[in-house]
């Protein structure tokens, strides 16, 4: 299903995380504060709070710029409309800035080819596959458009 690309703003982790961290800051400050009754039991729900964030980042853990091109590199090309058994016969090259797309961070990859009747490398597609190996689209790049492949 085509949805606009990387121009979205995406971030709903990124705002569930941010607000968790502010009302830590929020409790802690409250706690650091209060002293007496009530200590105990903000303390404890900064300590909720904290395990949240915790959970919160590990979910949204991605792999280095090296790591998911080398993911990437282990797909196989029928995933992406390609011949071949392997990528090892193409030339895969990256951007390094992050995309984001649907909120997550995606690296924009784009597979050449050989023309046979060039001799020269040709674009065979524009791939953004996500930062943790969950979600890959391929951008269209003269409609602007992305469609997630199934991985």
């Amino acid at each position: 299903m085509p949805c606009k690309s990387p121009g979205r703003k995406g971030g709903s982790d990124l705002r569930r995380i941010c607000t968790l961290l502010a009302g830590c800051l929020l409790l802690l400050t409250l706690a650091a504060c209060g002293g007496g009754e009530g200590t105990s039991s903000l303390g404890t729900l900064a300590e909720s709070a904290l395990s949240q964030l915790e959970s919160a980042q590990s979910e949204l853990e991605v792999m280095t710029v090296e790591e998911t091109v080398e993911s990437f590199k282990h797909l196989s090309p029928q995933v992406l409309g390609l011949k071949g058994d392997s990528l090892s016969t193409y030339e895969i090259y990256h951007e390094q800035a992050s995309v984001p797309v649907d909120g997550i961070p995606c690296l924009e990859i784009s597979v050449y080819g050989e023309s046979e009747s060039a001799h020269t490398n040709v674009v065979l597609g524009t791939y953004l596959y996500a930062r943790d190996g969950t979600a890959l689209y391929e951008l269209d790049v003269e409609t602007d458009t992305l469609t997630r492949l199934e991985l």
